[in-house]
């Protein structure tokens, strides 16, 4: 289950093959401007319903590629990771604070200045014990922070009370919310009021939402503006969580893009643009609460060795993947962190067993393993709606059950899964969680600290390793930290606190358009529609 998507715009170019636009997917009866459609409109999907689309409290993709159209992130990343300007056009880096200059004119959708004091309360409001917002820790390392606002000189200024190295590439991933937004955020859950290129004007839940163009906006990535010709007037998100519907949408000309994957893939391939990335990786996390299984190092040692983690990643990605090496794997990826995959446990089934075997957990009759008259079981929990989830779910349950542990599968609902997982204790493993984080930094709340309610750490991992590793590297601004950032990473596979599974490969298709991609979705600003 993917839970949260970097919110940058990486800027990687794809120019989608230009097509004969239908009215379904251009906007009934718009008007061209040359070879451009003016004032139509821009069909895409999103692969479940977003839910609430507050900015503050959701981790949920879909609510993200959403509210990407309709807000602008505090910094903006190329596709190499370096910031580039947008509604931030300066910035000044200590170990443990940043101070960003504000481009001047940006308005929120209400027609609102956007201020340093304006993202001064937005800052704020993360730390608020009554907020519980989780992007504390992945926007920000804690609540101990301070912001100081300067509308005059048009600065903000956020100083951590620990250092921070990565903290000007996580404010990546805030939104910035503005105008009756942040004087009533209870009001964020059914709309948007951000300085994005597009505000949301209908919302049919479990059908479509509808984003009207703001002509105003001038400040997207590099000055970026959306007034230009062939820039939608509208952009329609469609819930369609099947490949093969979205496919067969494509190809009537009732979408203008969407990402198809699996064998529907393989049928649009060289009939359309398609533009291949990586979309976060896979992890099994074992539960280590008191009384779970994988409390025990040993258990989950042994767990992880009885995978075949190549076997399983190629069902989970219709070979369209690969091996997972990474708790990260959205692009683009600050860190190089492949020396990491060192410490993850090799697949070896004999090995396995000994471990369990030395450890008093010996088989029974029935095959299945017990130490002190308590019976190894597991109970594995996943979402049914991430793609051929069930079909690895199986691979990993056969795998621990050869081993000699009781295995119980509860297939949910996406946010069912999220409940079950991060707010209760009623799981001993989720075998395919995907952060889908882009800085090593923005992990270190679900892999350390308190857990719910007042932290991320869904697990209970304390890894003494890991957190002096991560100490040392949040000292160290930028690029240079990272090596401690692998080592970090590497201490966690090494405990098989978090068993990198899959790295997923997604195909975004289009037609009727050109377009850059921003993590999984179009750039809103590079939007344009085709007459031909």
């Amino acid at each position: 289950m993917r839970l949260h998507r970097s919110k940058t715009a990486m800027l990687c170019v794809i120019a989608l093959a230009a097509t004969a636009c239908s009215t379904g997917a251009s906007g009934s009866g718009a008007g061209s401007q040359g070879a451009y459609v003016r004032n139509g409109t821009f069909t895409s999907t999103l692969s479940q319903d977003p839910g609430k689309l507050d900015p503050y409290h959701t981790v949920v993709a879909a609510a993200n590629n959403l509210l990407t159209f309709a807000y602008d992130p505090l910094v903006t990343l190329d596709d190499n990771g370096n910031p580039i300007p947008g509604i931030t056009t300066k910035w000044d880096v200590t170990p443990s604070s940043v101070t960003l200059t504000l481009r001047k004119g940006v308005t929120c959708s209400d027609g609102s200045a956007v201020t340093p004091s304006v993202v001064s309360k937005d800052l704020d409001y993360l730390k608020d014990p009554k907020a519980a917002s989780p992007l504390l820790g992945i926007v920000l390392p804690g609540p101990d922070f301070t912001t100081k606002a300067d509308d005059t000189a048009g600065t903000v200024t956020i100083t951590t009370g620990k250092p921070d190295g990565l903290l000007l590439q996580s404010l990546a991933a805030f939104f910035v919310v503005c105008g009756s937004g942040t004087a009533d955020p209870t009001a964020l859950s059914r709309t948007t009021s951000g300085s994005g290129p597009y505000k949301l004007t209908e919302a049919v839940p479990g059908d479509h939402y509808t984003l009207v163009r703001r002509d105003e906006y001038t400040w997207g990535p590099d000055g970026a503006r959306i007034d230009v010709p062939g820039a939608p007037q509208k952009i329609v998100l469609k819930i369609v969580n099947n490949d093969t519907t979205a496919a067969n949408l494509l190809t009537s000309g009732s979408l203008n893009g969407s990402i198809v994957n699996g064998p529907d893939r393989e049928r649009l391939a060289g009939s359309m643009k398609e533009y291949r990335f990586e979309d976060g990786g896979t992890l099994a996390v074992f539960n280590q609460h008191p009384g779970h299984p994988g409390a025990d190092p040993v258990v989950r040692k042994a767990l992880a060795q009885a995978l075949d983690r190549k076997q399983i990643a190629d069902v989970l990605t219709d070979r369209q993947g690969k091996t997972g090496n990474t708790t990260m794997g959205v692009p683009p990826q600050i860190c190089d962190d492949s020396g990491a995959a060192a410490g993850i446990p090799a697949f070896d089934e004999s090995a396995a067993a000994a471990a369990l075997d030395q450890a008093g957990w010996r088989k029974g009759s029935d095959g299945i393993r017990s130490k002190g008259g308590k019976r190894l079981r597991l109970t594995a929990m996943y979402s049914s709606e991430r793609p051929n989830a069930s079909a690895g779910m199986e691979l990993f349950s056969a795998a621990w059950q050869k081993l000699g542990v009781d295995v119980k599968v509860k297939s949910l609902n996406s946010a069912a899964f999220l409940k079950a997982v991060f707010q209760s204790d009623n799981w001993d493993v989720a075998p395919e969680i995907n952060l889908a984080t882009q800085l090593p930094s923005q992990s270190v709340s679900f892999f350390s600290g308190p857990g719910a309610p007042k932290g991320s750490n869904f697990a209970g991992i304390h890894n003494t390793a890991y957190e002096q590793l991560v100490a040392q590297a949040v000292q160290t601004p930028g690029r240079p930290g990272c090596q401690l950032w692998t080592e970090a990473e590497k201490a966690l596979f090494a405990r098989a606190d978090v068993v990198p599974i899959a790295q997923r490969y997604v195909s975004y298709f289009g037609r009727g358009a050109t377009f850059e991609i921003s993590g999984e979705m179009p750039l809103p600003t590079s939007i344009r529609l085709r007459a031909n």
